[in-house]
């Protein structure tokens, strides 16, 4: 399969997200946040938009039940803050982008790679990878198949 490298400036997008901590447990490890997610913009009547899921804390630099990440929804609309969920903006950002079917290749392989890339180029990663979905990855197959991971870039 070919992977292709997408060098581009992504908009800044308004989302809903809830933070959560403890270990990476695989696949499944943000269903109930999104679930959560989903509810709370039901009941406000918010339209939504990408999914977003990713890592705050270095792998190596935080022990696993400390361990930070966010599950995100896209929200157009106006929103507050309720509870575990927070409202907040992902700022315009140049990134470096691969877009992949996670049931042909593997996620790992793809993280690898990104990381080989970027020790080529004039640029380093500025903040933790995410992985961006078109809408819910446990019950629309388009959307797992057309997983798309992002490393937001800086300038060396």
């Amino acid at each position: 399969m070919k992977v292709d490298y997408s060098l581009r400036t992504v908009p800044a997008c308004k989302v809903a997200c809830i933070i959560r901590r403890g270990p990476y447990t695989g696949q499944n490890m943000w269903r109930h946040e999104f679930n959560q997610l989903t509810k709370w913009a039901k009941k406000h009547k918010v339209r939504t938009g990408k999914w977003i899921m990713g890592f705050i804390d270095e792998w190596k630099k935080v022990p696993d039940k400390r361990r930070r990440s966010m599950a995100c929804i896209e929200i157009k609309g106006k929103a507050k803050a309720e509870g575990r969920i927070q409202v907040m903006t992902i700022p315009r950002q140049k990134v470096v982008s691969v877009t992949f079917d996670p049931d042909k290749i593997s996620a790992g392989i793809i993280y690898d790679a990104l990381e080989s890339w970027l020790q080529y180029k004039p640029y380093r990663q500025a903040a933790r990878s995410r992985e961006v979905y078109s809408g819910d990855p446990w019950t629309n197959k388009r959307a797992w198949a057309n997983c798309e991971v992002q490393v937001p870039l800086k300038r060396k």
